[in-house]
């Protein structure tokens, strides 16, 4: 191999899409200096993008929601579960203080936002006495870029250090990394020169607004009329108009000579819908950075009622939050955790707590359901477990059993052949038979229907009742989930029902809350036509078949 073919074949050279220092042959030498060249005619870098208010918010948001989020090593445990490993020697690195500058809030943010402007995040790891990774000291990507070994598709960082103006190499293992989305496996893709264009216009169309309030006089004024002497007067009486209604001077009254008139010509940036063309930009960049509109204050419109508020804050949850905590996570994982039995773990927890109400029923209904304790609840809110271990205790509500201990309805024992006592009543009653006959059970079972009947309609009054007054609030999943988990416990209470027929009750419920919130949530139905249509149908065929669900098991 010659000399030339070593240096191309040597290494495969890679870079990040901004930043780094070229290799001789890349295709950044053939670009415009100072930037990609959008559509619109601007040069779009990371810094020039954050001159965009939108660019700086999204990038803001979503550094803060990784941020804010708890950072631990947790373990399973061997019977199942899990637990914190507070022990590990990595804790304290992820969950407090990476490097002795920054706190664990100012190192993830400033990670993620080298992520989503430049589509990497190097961090350097400095081991400690004991061979762990004791700190984490950010690198710039502008001054990183990245070799990959032929042979070994190993990549070896390339850092330019502005501290001693060297270049210092590190191995896979000396360095952090984060990336973005991209079609290469070793680098990530800059969010920013993929959406060049689009970024593009919104610094277009915002530097030609910021021209056009510093510099212009009212636009296009065309006078008529003028008796000027010479050329020079006219030339003066035009500077001055210019001068006393441009910039600061802007939106002054003007006195006009005798006889002269004014009018004009051209349109504004309002009557050219820039401020439109700016909401529209702005949206678009939203979309490039994974951004829900409403989260960075943009106007959704019909779309951001206060039923459907929720709801895009759970969708954020899931589509923002969670896919950049897998991100961190699995970082974490391949390049600081070497031992497979400890993972590390964001805490989503504060996204899904929702108001004060919600999530106080949603701990009851935990609570009462075995599957938290009161502990548990204490420790989300950040109070201390109760105190002699009486917070560790789980409960479970009386009427609540098992499948397997359900006991069938209780049946009418027959007498022994041979009771005298029996042989009496017999005759007595002429059925010849301890257990009464088909018509006698109807019977029975009718009457108490008609016994139930009162309640059952007390109870679907109640319903629809409260029904109406959500339809009318413009309600949401958490207030009729609410509603039909108390609804659940009245209806229990009223008819003192056995542990089967309660379970069927809460079915019921949990079925109708979730039709409920479907139908609430309808953007189409601005009335809500189809949830009056349901909550009158229940009104009118429900207190039956709850009279007959109360009697159900007698005989």
């Amino acid at each position: 191999m010659n000399l030339i073919e070593s240096i191309f074949r040597g290494g495969l050279r890679l870079r990040a899409d901004v930043g780094g220092a070229p290799a001789p042959w890349d295709d950044f030498w053939y670009e415009p200096a100072g930037g990609q060249e959008s559509s619109a005619g601007m040069r779009v870098t990371p810094e020039t993008s954050k001159r965009l208010a939108m660019v700086l918010a999204c990038v803001s948001v979503r550094g803060k929601m990784i941020a804010i989020q708890p950072f631990k090593i947790r373990t399973d445990l061997v019977g199942g579960g899990s637990r914190t490993a507070t022990e590990h020697p990595l804790y304290e690195l992820l969950y407090s203080r990476p490097n002795p500058v920054q706190t664990a809030y100012d190192f993830r943010y400033m990670m993620n936002a080298h992520v989503d402007l430049r589509g990497n995040a190097y961090a350097l790891k400095v081991p400690g006495p004991d061979g762990f990774v004791s700190e984490l000291w950010p690198l710039h990507p502008d001054r990183v870029k990245v070799e990959v070994l032929p042979k070994t598709r190993r990549p070896i960082y390339v850092y330019d250090n502005p501290l001693t103006n060297q270049t210092e190499r590190f191995v896979q293992e000396e360095i952090f990394h984060l990336r973005d989305w991209s079609d290469s496996i070793w680098l990530g893709q800059s969010r920013i020169r993929m959406g060049v264009d689009v970024m593009g216009l919104a610094l277009a169309r915002q530097d030609y607004t910021a021209r056009w309030l510093k510099n212009d006089a009212r636009t296009g004024l065309v006078f008529s009329g003028g008796n000027f002497k010479t050329k020079d007067d006219e030339l003066d009486f035009i500077r001055s108009v210019q001068a006393g209604n441009a910039g600061k001077h802007r939106g002054r009254a003007m006195m006009l000579p005798l006889g002269m008139d004014a009018k004009s010509l051209s349109v504004t940036p309002v009557d050219g819908q820039l401020l439109e063309g700016g909401k529209y930009s702005d949206t678009q960049i939203c979309s490039i950075m994974g951004v829900l509109p409403h989260m960075v204050g943009i106007d959704s419109g019909k779309a951001a009622t206060f039923a459907s508020t929720e709801q895009f804050n759970i969708m954020n949850a899931q589509y923002t939050v969670h896919p950049m905590n897998i991100m961190w996570e699995q970082a974490v994982q391949r390049d600081l955790l070497a031992d497979s039995r400890f993972y590390a773990k964001l805490s989503m927890a504060a996204f899904l707590r929702g108001d004060n109400a919600t999530r106080f029923a949603g701990y009851a209904t935990a609570i009462q359901n075995s599957w938290m304790c009161p502990d548990d609840v204490r420790e989300l809110e950040d109070l201390n477990p109760i105190p002699n271990g009486q917070g560790k205790l789980f409960w479970r509500s009386a009427n609540l059993l098992p499948l397997s201990q359900l006991v069938a309805p209780s049946q009418i024992v027959k007498s022994a052949p041979d009771d005298p006592e029996s042989d009496d009543d017999a005759s007595d009653d002429g059925a010849g038979s301890g257990t009464p006959d088909a018509a006698t059970m109807a019977a029975t079972r009718g009457r108490l229907e008609l016994l139930a009947a009162g309640a059952a309609d007390r109870c679907v009054r109640k319903e629809v009742s409260a029904v109406r007054r959500m339809i009318d609030g413009d309600a949401g999943f958490a207030e009729a989930s609410q509603f039909y988990v108390e609804h659940t416990r009245f209806i229990a209470d009223v008819f003192h029902m056995e542990a089967s027929v309660a379970l069927m009750v809460k079915i019921a419920c949990d079925a109708r809350a979730q039709h409920l919130a479907l139908l609430l949530a309808d953007e189409e139905d601005e009335t809500h036509s189809a949830a009056l249509e349901w909550i009158e149908h229940v009104a009118a065929t429900e207190p039956r078949k709850l009279a007959a669900l109360a009697v159900e098991g007698v005989q």
